[in-house]
C-alpha cells in the first residue's frame, strides 16, 4: 500500500511538470496551398508552427506528445515523418528482451527549447503491449549491455512511473528535472511491471538502448543509406510492421 502511494504521488508531481515547449520538424508530403491550409487548421491550438511547402516541411514548437502531432497531420490526407526532434535529443528503440511479452515502443529524451546544456529532459514516447489500465515503470539503467537481454543492464539510474489505457498503450509526456539528455547516451531504457504479491523483483518486460538522435535540422535524409528506399517508404514499412505486430498474439501480462 505504501508503496502504490509513493508511485502515484511521483506520477502526479511529474503530471504537475508536464511543462516546457519543445521543436518538432516533421517531412510531410505538401502540395499546394490547400495542404498549407488544412495543416495550420488542425494544428491551430498545438503551438507555434512554421510550414515550408517548398521544402516539405513542418516546424512545431509544442508541449503535446509528437504521436498526436503526427496523427493530426496525416488526418489531412498527407503522410508526415518525424525527421527532427527537439535540440539536443536521444531516443531508445524498446524491442529486446521482449519475447515472452511482444512489449515494445520508442521512447525519445531532449532538452527543453531555449534551456540547451541545462538539466532536465522531456521524456516523450509510446509503449504497446501492455495489461490494459495499468501502472509500470520507465526505468533507466546505467549501462546499455543488452548481450543477456534485460537483465545485465546494470544498475537503476532513475525511475519514473508511467500507465497504459485500455488498449494496452502509454502515451509518455512529462519534464523530468534530473536528466540530463548528453548523461543519458549509451544507458538503457527499460519498462517494468511493479512486483505483485509474494514477488521478490519486478517483472522486465522489454528494454533498449539508448542513442543520440537528430535534432530539429540535423536530418537531411532523403534515402536510407541501410537499404536505399526513400523516408516515405521506410515509412510504409514501419506501418505494416506495426499491423503485423498487432495481428500477432500478444502475452497477457
Amino acid at each position: 500500500m505504501i508503496i502504490d502511494f509513493l508511485r502515484d504521488l511521483i506520477f502526479k508531481q511529474q503530471k504537475m511538470t508536464d511543462r516546457g515547449s519543445i521543436q518538432m520538424e516533421f517531412a510531410v508530403q505538401i502540395h499546394g496551398a490547400d495542404c498549407v491550409a488544412d495543416i495550420n487548421k488542425t494544428l491551430s491550438d498545438a503551438g507555434n508552427v512554421t510550414i515550408d511547402a517548398d521544402k516539405g516541411s513542418v516546424l512545431i514548437e509544442t508541449s503535446i506528445p509528437w504521436l498526436e502531432i503526427h496523427k493530426r497531420i496525416e488526418a489531412t490526407g498527407r503522410r508526415a515523418v518525424l525527421t527532427g526532434f527537439g535540440g539536443q535529443s536521444a531516443v531508445a528503440i524498446v524491442d529486446h528482451g521482449n519475447e515472452s511479452t511482444n512489449v515494445r515502443g520508442v521512447i525519445r529524451f531532449c532538452t527543453l527549447s531555449g534551456t540547451l546544456g541545462q538539466k532536465g529532459a522531456v521524456v516523450d514516447g509510446t509503449i504497446d503491449g501492455l495489461s490494459h489500465s495499468g501502472t509500470f515503470q520507465l526505468n533507466v539503467h546505467e549501462c546499455g549491455d543488452i548481450s543477456a537481454g534485460c537483465s545485465s543492464v546494470g544498475d537503476l539510474y532513475d525511475s519514473s512511473p508511467i500507465r497504459s489505457d485500455e488498449n494496452g498503450r502509454a502515451t509518455i509526456r512529462f519534464v523530468n528535472d534530473r536528466l540530463d539528455v548528453n548523461d543519458l547516451i549509451g544507458r538503457s531504457v527499460v519498462i517494468t511491471q511493479p512486483a505483485e504479491a509474494g514477488a521478490q523483483e519486478e517483472r522486465r518486460l522489454s528494454c533498449g538502448i539508448i542513442a543520440r538522435s537528430a535534432g530539429i535540422f540535423q536530418n537531411y535524409k532523403k534515402i536510407c543509406a541501410c537499404d536505399g528506399v526513400t523516408i516515405w517508404d521506410e515509412r510504409n514499412k514501419s506501418i505494416a510492421a506495426d499491423r503485423n505486430r498487432e495481428a500477432a498474439p500478444t502475452a497477457s501480462l
